[in-house]
């Protein structure tokens, strides 16, 4: 026995000199039954007077791991062979054993092997829970039939599934197949909920209410990206197919991400019953090896047939990149890109400059750019790197890093199986002055929480007391449950949060609007990052008017003011940005400029505002004064020298120290 390249290759003696080539059956199977090679076809065992020859290829590579070998002999033996490939591919046999009645092993060789659902669903990436669910479910089944049992329940049922995606593939062609697989009788019909509530149709539930007329009864409703049903147009869409549900008119599957779900199931608790925890399977990101297995199947959909050596080079790449981060969270859309965009150009182009024939030509290392696998910033690295890369907020930029790196190693835990005892919930309090990156940084969150999978989108919504408190009774209520269907996924970002709460009395709006945020950021998981910011101050006063907002917040940061050497390196930034060059006296005055503003600054200073004002509206309109006034033609570095009479034009005429955020109305909180 033994493996070569993408070949698995033995030699077995049996007693049996008169079995024929279809008597020997056999599949071989990675760990937690990936799929890597049938019989079928050109795969086909050759037996001869009682001695078996397999030459099977698979279209992945053979790696270092555990793989079992089931096989039928003229289907009176069945039995598995289990064996070891190392790192060099020398092959172990480490047992060989009988098939018990109806066991895992059993149902995947003679029920499952060559059925092309499975085969479909054994090799996609991520699917290892709904693979093992496939086995169990028929494994049920089977045993079902055999003691003539009228079941009733899970095992017969197509109803009750929640798929929940923690990956970025799309997981409808992986749920098609698990159904496939268990439910021979019925069909699967696949639903975007985004599209079943139209608010631009004169009637917006056209699409819904088609949906149930035109869905032949029996039928199993499949809806994903569910989180939209926890907005306009859900209740009845909900409320309309649990009555179907209970009526046995459909069956009903759930799909979306964890937070998703968990919104929808807080929403509409009664879901729950049809929705045992048994049913509930998740679909994981790739996993290196799967990684591995996916860029060698799409080479074999390009058509491509790299050397050995080429082989080894790319499982090594592909692997150095999950490990780094680059290709961590890859999809099939993505690898196939890389083909297309890198490496088809390179080997079509190689192939034109030096090929004397039409004769295809095994893919060389030349034509893969290995740099695009490994060696760069995954986006969570680069969303780290952006943040630290801002000027000051020593302590901010040092507690969002280490709260980003737990997020990330307790998903890690989870995909080995180990607990985590974290509610996923990091909503939290900005407190500082204008102007001192507040906003900045909550953009910043939203790309690195995105980037570890607890924001489904991570765009910032920014709003204040005017965009959420009504004029008139139910109209703050309504405004509420708008910004948090629009912050879905997001980032809501409240400024100046403690003008929503008057100290005043009860009937003021903005209390309304706090009382109604509370359910939503009590949530577990919420697919939502809820900031509170304002002055400390008033925030603090803000926390202790409302017990129930302090452990809402579990996460309080204060951005200090910027020192005047902080905002000279703004400054500087923002000219260089634009290639703009000081002087060395034009550089010595701003810096004295910025100090003398610092010293004279008061509680409205705009800090990272008000120097982007003072580059902005003072110096660069200075500059163009000076060279407008000046006789024609200039070099280059005459258009970007900054000279300190710029520099004090700007303060002297544009007078930047008057410069300051204003407040906004006050409501509740006076000095």
């Amino acid at each position: 026995m033994s493996v070569e390249g993408q070949y698995f290759i033995m030699k077995m003696e049996t007693d049996r000199n008169s079995m024929k080539d279809h008597d020997f059956r056999c599949c071989i199977y990675a760990d937690d039954y990936f799929l890597m090679c049938t019989d079928a076809e050109e795969n086909a065992p050759k037996v001869r007077r009682g001695t078996v020859r397999l030459k099977m290829q698979s279209r992945f590579p053979w790696l270092a791991g555990h793989y079992k070998l089931h096989f039928s002999l003229a289907e009176s033996l069945m039995g598995v062979m289990e064996f070891q490939v190392d790192e060099q591919q020398d092959v172990e046999i480490q047992s060989i054993n009988a098939y018990g009645i109806f066991d895992p092993d059993d149902i995947a060789m003679s029920f499952l092997a060559n059925d092309t659902a499975w085969g479909v669903l054994a090799t996609l990436p991520g699917t290892k829970e709904l693979r093992l669910a496939t086995i169990e479910a028929n494994r049920m089944r089977l045993w079902a039939d055999c003691l003539h049992l009228n079941v009733k329940d899970s095992v017969r049922q197509p109803s009750g599934y929640v798929f929940i995606n923690k990956g970025k593939e799309n997981p409808l062609p992986a749920i098609r197949c698990f159904f496939d697989e268990l439910y021979t009788k019925s069909s699967l019909e696949l639903v975007d909920s985004t599209t079943l509530y139209d608010a631009t149709l004169q009637n917006p539930m056209d699409r819904f209410n088609n949906l149930l007329n035109e869905t032949e009864a029996g039928k199993t409703i499949c809806l994903d990206h569910v989180g939209v049903l926890t907005g306009t147009g859900g209740r009845l869409i909900i409320q309309q197919l649990s009555n179907a549900v209970r009526n046995n008119r459909y069956g009903l599957w759930l799909s979306g991400t964890c937070q998703e779900v968990e919104a929808l199931f807080n929403m509409y608790p009664s879901l729950r019953e049809f929705f045992p925890e048994s049913k509930r399977l998740t679909l994981l990101p790739p996993t290196p090896t799967e990684m591995v297995h996916s860029f060698f199947s799409e080479m074999t959909a390009w058509d491509l047939h790299p050397s050995e050596d080429v082989s080894r080079q790319l499982m090594a790449a592909v692997r150095k990149g999950c490990d780094d981060g680059t290709i961590a969270n890859w999809t099939r859309a993505d690898i196939n890109r890389f083909y297309q965009e890198h490496v088809m150009k390179a080997y079509l182009r190689r192939l034109a400059d030096t090929a004397q024939s039409f004769d295809k030509d095994e893919l060389k290392a030349d034509d893969i750019d290995f740099t695009q696998l490994y060696g760069r910033l995954s986006g969570y690295e680069e969303s780290l790197q952006e943040l630290n890369q801002m000027v000051g907020l020593d302590n901010i930029k040092k507690s969002i890093t280490t709260i980003a790196h737990q997020v990330k190693i307790f998903a890690e835990r989870r995909q080995q199986g180990l607990p985590t005892n974290t509610k996923d919930v990091f909503h939290a309090v900005f407190t500082g002055s204008p102007g001192t990156g507040k906003t900045t940084v909550a953009k910043m969150l939203g790309r690195i929480y995105h980037q570890l999978g607890l924001l489904s989108k991570g765009e910032v919504i920014c709003v204040d007391r005017s965009r959420i408190v009504g004029r008139f009774i139910g109209d703050t209520e309504d405004n509420v449950k708008n910004l948090l269907r629009e912050a879905q996924g997001n980032v809501l970002f409240i400024d100046e949060a403690y003008s929503l709460y008057s100290s005043e009395g009860t009937n003021d709006y903005g209390r309304r609007a706090v009382e109604s945020l509370l359910t939503s950021l009590s949530e577990k998981n919420p697919d939502m990052l809820v900031i509170f910011a304002g002055y400390k101050e008033e925030m603090d006063r803000l926390m202790t008017m409302n017990p129930g907002l302090v452990g809402r917040f579990p996460y309080k940061f204060h951005f200090r003011d910027y020192t005047a050497d902080e905002l000279m390196q703004i400054a500087q930034s923002l000219l260089a940005r634009d290639e703009y060059m000081l002087t060395d006296e034009a550089e010595a005055l701003l810096l004295q400029t910025i100090r003398d503003t610092v010293a004279q600054k008061n509680k409205n200073f705009g800090n990272a505002r008000w120097i982007e004002q003072y580059v902005s509206n003072g110096i660069i309109p200075a500059l163009a004064d000076r060279l407008a006034s000046t006789a024609h033609p200039f070099t280059r570095e005459v258009y970007q020298r900054i000279e300190a009479t710029d520099i004090q034009r700007a303060y002297e005429k544009f007078n930047p120290k008057t410069i300051e955020l204003k407040p906004r109305r006050q409501v509740g909180f006076s000095a």
